[in-house]
């Protein structure tokens, strides 16, 4: 049968151009959330049931993407393609309602095997008297599929289906009858892909439902995804008593359908509803005769309500409801975007802490005063090594240098109090300031991991980085301290060289040279610097070259006649040492956290399985189904 469907024209080929490109890229979010086993498991703790917030936002995440999929290749095709073939019946409903037997009714003939067990079949299944390819019009219907000999279908994959030839004296030959399995046994999401495929591809749908069935809120939630989609349906109540037929076709339509309606806030379809009289023993073999005229008239309503209809309208119905999907449909590849976006935010963000920590502890204002006060002491050790009190004091600079395994694993732990081991306060400032900034980073990646793990709705992501940051926390801790050692020795040196860098510059201030010869150190027990001081000038605190060399308090002295370069120079060798200890905290900062905080999230990614669905396809998908609206509207 010929079908109306768009004219061709010049526009007709890039139509089809825009169709393959939105079939292409549907293919590949599918391809990628199949291998991801998005659309396998909605189990507890699976990836779809974390990122759906349970197992009811996973199912209806699976539905919607399968069903996107499938009524653009089946349904939105016919916008695109002239329609040809046989009309299709597609029997549809819950686990045990009796669809195989529904079948055999439609076709009054024995053609779809039975079995009093639920879940018998498993594929679809199509009964025809049309010799031809079903789907020759349609490059892309169950083109996910393979066709098997119906012989072989029980023993074929889920991607199997058959195609069996049948002659009836009751249906018109232009109609071919699809078996389909059930949609909501346990276990059924192996088969639901070949629920939905044989779904769209209907031209009517007969709904098995049952007493037992009639009301359970998946299943008539199918008949509102179906019918927004321009899926025509017909209802067929099978195994219920007579004395309960028609209160249970009553409830469905004036309780059931509205009730559904509401939850969904979406307009509940009208059904006609026919009731099959309820089998009894012996009558396997013949529900379809003349003592079954209910029978015939299930028959006569579904043929007719497979009539040839607008494909124009049925595909713009179906690409509406393929659109109004696309954004849930596509929601996992965006969170994957979006958590790498995150994380790299926070790793920048951490990152950024650990520098400011140790620049706001030790580069500024008065905490600056310590590389400093280590740059004098190096001074004076190499103008008079005998000024006494320098040797204590050169060993009291040089107090706890190295950062104890317990102080890192409680900031690694995020536990704030002090260990037993050391206290805080008995390291080296620059290295206390170092385990701060150390701690702070540890803190904000911990708080980032919690604060998404805590979300009801979360990517996997966030989960498997709290098991693997445990796991890598600590060398990185352990990496942190032979950075630092290294550091401090490398800074040690660097203030060694400045110092002789100075001394030699003084040389053309021979005043200068002779008052820092004279000065005396001020300590407390243990040989911890208070300050210096110079006979006959008194204490004049930590900073022995500024109150000397660079903004001089006794000229008399030091001599009138300043040498404004020399000055300058130290001025500078000063402030080189602080940007070097600023520029070696952003390195360290850099190579030992971004570069391995960055590896772990790909680590991460790895073990979880990655999507790898770019932004530009994330974009280009739902454009490309409004531009394929407007498109065909234009055509109409």
């Amino acid at each position: 049968m010929v079908r109306t469907g768009p004219v061709r024209c010049e526009d007709t080929m890039a139509l089809e151009t825009l169709f393959a490109a939105i079939v292409a890229d549907l293919t590949l979010v599918r391809d990628a959330y199949e291998a991801a086993g998005l659309l396998r498991d909605s189990g507890h703790g699976s990836a779809a049931w974390t990122l759906f917030g349970g197992a009811d936002g996973a199912e209806r995440f699976r539905r919607d993407t399968l069903l996107a999929d499938a009524l653009v290749r089946n349904r939105v095709a016919r916008l695109v393609f002239r329609r040809q073939g046989p009309s299709n019946i597609v029997v549809f409903g819950g686990n045990n309602v009796g669809k195989s037997t529904v079948v055999n009714v439609l076709a009054a003939a024995t053609v779809a095997g039975t079995s009093p067990e639920g879940g018998h079949t498993r594929h679809a299944h199509a009964f025809t008297a049309d010799p031809g390819a079903l789907f020759a019009w349609n490059p892309y219907a169950f083109n996910r599929f393979r066709q098997v000999p119906s012989s072989q279908l029980a023993q074929s994959g889920f991607d199997g289906f058959a195609v069996s030839t049948i002659t009836s004296d009751t249906l018109p030959p232009d109609i071919t009858l699809w078996d389909s399995p059930d949609c909501d046994s346990v276990g059924s999401g192996r088969y639901l892909a070949a629920v939905v495929e044989t779904a769209t591809a209907a031209d009517l749908i007969v709904y098995v439902t049952s007493v037992e069935k009639y009301a359970v809120n998946d299943l008539v939630e199918w008949l509102f995804d179906l019918t927004e989609a321009g899926i025509p349906i017909l209802g067929c109540l099978n195994k219920t008593p007579r004395k309960d037929r028609a209160l249970v076709m009553r409830r469905h339509e004036e309780d059931i359908l509205p009730a559904v309606s509401r939850r969904l806030n979406r307009p509940a379809p009208s059904i006609r509803m026919v009731a099959l009289r309820t089998m009894t023993e012996g009558e396997e073999a013949d529900l379809w005769g003349a003592d079954h005229p209910e029978a015939a008239e299930l028959r006569d309503a579904a043929v007719a309500g497979a009539a040839p209809q607008d494909d124009a309208v049925a595909g713009r119905a179906a690409l509406q409801a393929a659109s109004e999907r696309i954004d849930r449909v596509l929601e996992p590849a965006r969170a994957e975007l979006a958590v790498r976006a995150a994380w790299t935010e926070t790793v920048g963000g951490a990152v950024a802490a650990f520098v400011a920590t140790y620049e706001s502890e030790y580069l500024t204002g008065d905490s600056v005063i310590d590389p400093f006060t280590k740059l004098n002491v190096q001074l004076l050790d190499l103008l008079n090594p005998e000024i006494p009190g320098l040797s204590e004091v050169m060993r009291g600079l040089r107090k706890i240098r190295r950062l104890p395994a317990d102080l890192l694993k409680a900031g690694w732990r995020f536990i704030s109090e002090r260990t037993e081991t050391v206290r805080e306060a008995d390291l080296a400032p620059e290295l206390r300031a170092y385990a701060h900034a150390h701690r702070a980073l540890l803190r904000a990646i911990h708080d980032r991991i919690d604060a998404e793990r805590g979300a009801p709705r979360h990517h996997p992501f966030w989960d498997r980085l709290a098991v693997v940051w445990q796991q890598r926390a600590a060398d990185l801790a352990e990496d942190f301290r032979r950075a630092t050692e290294r550091h401090m020795e490398q800074t040690d040196a660097e203030i060694r060289s400045a110092a002789r860098d100075i001394l030699k510059a003084l040389e053309q201030r021979p005043g200068v040279l002779r008052l820092l010869r004279t000065v005396r150190l001020s300590t407390e027990m243990g040989g911890l610097l208070v300050g210096f001081a110079i006979p006959g000038h008194g204490h004049i605190g930590h900073d022995l070259l500024d109150r000397v060399v660079i903004a001089p308090l006794m000229m008399s002295a030091t001599g009138a006649a300043a040498d404004f370069a020399v000055e300058g120079y130290v001025a500078q060798r000063r402030s080189q040492i602080v940007e070097k200890l600023r520029a070696e905290a952003r390195t360290i900062a850099t190579g030992l956290y971004a570069a391995p905080l960055h590896a772990i999230g790909e680590e991460v990614f790895t073990a979880i399985g990655t999507l790898g669905l770019p932004q530009a396809l994330l974009d280009r998908l739902p454009a490309n189904l409004d531009r394929l609206r407007h498109a065909a509207d234009r055509l109409a």
